[in-house]
């Protein structure tokens, strides 16, 4: 009998205890990361870097855009003498160096993603880390990015400014 009154009252410190524990506060925090990331001298140089590279790019693909304009003048001037088979022939030049236009864009996009993605991803990775280094520091579980339009409480901690210093921004 007093083996299960021992057992019965140890089962049931241990149901108060997992109970106790399951309703513990847990500490949220909340900071803006795209501010955070946009504050720091790493990202204004690879925005820098960036607008560079799409100058570059856009130069070279003027380029392309000037040589189909002054083909499609020359086409308006001479298409009232043109023949058929021959105004066909010019507007199908014309129509191939408007996809070559279209196609350069798409992969001037490409790069500049992939650019933009080599050179924000460590810069993402060290805010990421800072974040992660304060939350383990202040002892929270949780926290969120209101950068994204997620529902901040008023019990939440702001880590932004903590980051910041901690990150060496002003």
């Amino acid at each position: 009998m007093l083996r299960k009154c021992t057992l019965a009252l140890a089962l049931a410190v241990f149901t108060v205890f997992i109970s106790s524990t399951g309703f513990a506060q847990t500490k949220i925090a909340y900071i803006n990361m795209q501010q955070l990331i946009t504050g720091m001298p790493e990202a204004k140089k690879a925005f820098d870097t960036l607008q560079v590279y799409q100058q570059e790019l856009a130069k070279d693909g003027q380029e392309l855009v000037t040589e189909f304009q002054a083909k499609v003048s020359k086409f308006q001037e001479a298409e009232p003498t043109l023949k058929p088979d021959i105004r066909e022939t010019k507007l199908k030049e014309l129509e191939m160096m408007k996809a070559n236009i279209e196609q350069y864009n798409a992969r001037m996009e490409q790069r500049m993603a992939e650019r933009e993605q080599q050179l924000t991803a460590p810069i993402i990775a060290k805010a990421k880390k800072a974040v992660s280094d304060l939350a383990a520091e202040k002892g929270f579980a949780c926290v969120l990015d209101n950068s994204k339009d997620i529902v901040i409480t008023a019990t939440c901690e702001d880590l932004l400014p903590a980051a910041k210093q901690k990150l060496g921004i002003k």
